[in-house]
């Protein structure tokens, strides 16, 4: 029975029930992209306004997915992530049926709620799963999530605008039924992992750390006013600052913390994974929405021909991807990843309005190998410095600081193509990716120092 259960554990239907959750969240942000015009006319409201459902599942994504993987960590990795299904089958139910605009906001909040289980509890039960077997996560198993957010992003706004043709704008919210209910069917047979952050004698409340949420939600939404703001205001800031400082103080004084800050401080490269990924995420997020509005707005390229152009990028990320992530060799995933950036770095440099499209296809392949490795890398990398009893919460983690990257590119993009997007103020950004790729070169030294160290303790 055991060899039974142990051999349906490592079935590709383990890893569909997964995939199909993880890839939810990308797949309903892109998904609208497609369909927002037909919506917005649907309510006879602008695209202006409309917006706002982009930004309320990435809002609340952004402080969602630490808290299901925080949940997941302390309770049920299995259970958060059905939980996670439940919602997203009534928030489809709810984008169905809205009588209006409001009621879509609403729809998409709980959306962002529910698709933000799927990634943290993966995680936790892919590894709780390994652990149990003595075995470590193969590189491949973890390369398998980290891709399909990829494929997500790729398929999403082609779904989507099949979906809207067919069914209208509410075919965006339909699909999410029966995506749902396999989902939930595959994931029968998915064990129920005791979970390894019980705490004895320590209180429901106490373990779920509500205040500890609330002050890390409270930083998070000021932090985003703080980044998406057309103007600085130090007021927000300071807010910022404040609620930074005072979440490290409640955190360090809890048995039971929602974020471990004092794990985070006797395990400095836990955090510096944090800060890479940031970085990463910056530079990659940069070149994949500058580059399009560059090709249109320079070289005068339409949109149909713009995605044409930027299919090698993401195909490239997919296939290198699934490559690297057999590799071991953490510090040459993350060496390699570097150097990638700053060639992705170069090549936009010597773009220009004369550039031949061969080329933009090559500095397009070199962007998407930038994106694939970097992508496994910093997962593999935080997989290995997480600890097994709060590998929900750090996934969960992993994708805020990714989303607090995504979003200072995008503020950094309409600040230099607010007067209009010109060659030198597509240069511009290139020279400011300059910045976060010397950094990521720095954060290498650490990197090979401690992986160097670890190797001789183990020789030893």
């Amino acid at each position: 029975m055991v060899a039974q259960t142990e051999q349906e554990n490592t079935s590709p239907r383990f890893m569909l029930a997964l995939v199909m959750g993880t890839m939810m969240n990308p797949l309903n942000s892109t998904m609208l992209a497609t369909a927002l015009f037909a919506l917005c006319n649907s309510f006879k409201i602008s695209i202006g306004q409309g917006a706002i459902l982009i930004t309320a599942l990435y809002v609340t994504s952004t402080i969602a997915q630490p808290l299901m993987g925080r949940l997941a960590d302390i309770f049920s990795a299995k259970k958060i992530n059905l939980l996670g299904f439940v919602l997203v089958f009534i928030a489809a139910g709810i984008g169905i049926i809205a009588p209006n605009f409001s009621w879509l906001i609403i729809s998409r909040i709980i959306l962002g709620l529910g698709t933000s289980a799927a990634y943290p509890s993966a995680m936790a039960l892919i590894n709780r799963k390994y652990a149990e077997m003595n075995q470590e996560v193969p590189g491949d198993v973890l390369g398998i999530i980290a891709i399909s957010g990829q494929v997500s992003m790729i398929l999403g706004p082609v779904l989507g605008g099949f979906l809207t043709q067919w069914l209208g704008w509410r075919g965006i919210f339909y699909i999410n039924i029966p995506w749902v209910l396999i989902a939930v069917y595959l994931s029968l047979i998915i064990p129920d992992y005791p979970s390894v952050n019980n705490k004895q004698g320590i209180s429901f409340f106490k373990r779920l750390d509500v205040p500890g949420i609330l002050i890390f939600s409270a930083f998070l939404l000021s932090l985003l006013f703080v980044l998406t703001n057309d103007t600085f205001s130090w007021l927000l800031f300071l807010a910022s600052v404040i609620l930074l400082v005072l979440l490290v103080f409640w955190e360090r004084s809890q048995e039971a913390p929602f974020i471990d800050v004092r794990l985070l401080q006797t395990e400095p490269a836990l955090l510096l994974v944090y800060f890479r990924t940031l970085a990463t995420n910056y530079v990659l997020y940069q070149m994949l929405y500058g580059l399009p509005q560059w090709l249109e707005g320079v070289k005068n390229i339409s949109p149909a021909q713009t995605g044409l152009l930027m299919v090698p990028d993401s195909v490239v990320a997919i296939v290198v991807g699934l490559l690297i992530s057999k590799s071991k060799n953490l510090f040459g995933q993350n060496f390699i990843g570097v150097l990638l950036m700053f060639a992705s770095a170069a090549g936009w440099l010597m773009l220009n309005i004369d550039s031949a499209i061969f080329f933009i296809v090559m500095v397009c392949v070199v962007i998407g190998l930038a994106e694939g490795v970097n992508l496994i890398a910093n997962q593999a990398l935080l997989n290995r410095e997480a600890p097994l009893a709060q590998k929900g919460v750090s996934f969960g983690l992993f994708r805020t600081f990714g989303y607090i990257g995504a979003i200072i590119s995008s503020s950094q993009l309409k600040i230099h193509f607010h007067g209009g997007i010109t060659d030198p103020s597509f240069h511009q950004l290139a020279l400011n990716m300059l910045y976060p790729c010397a950094a990521l070169a720095i954060l290498l030294i650490p990197l090979w120092l401690r992986l160097k160290r670890n190797k001789n303790q183990f020789a030893g």
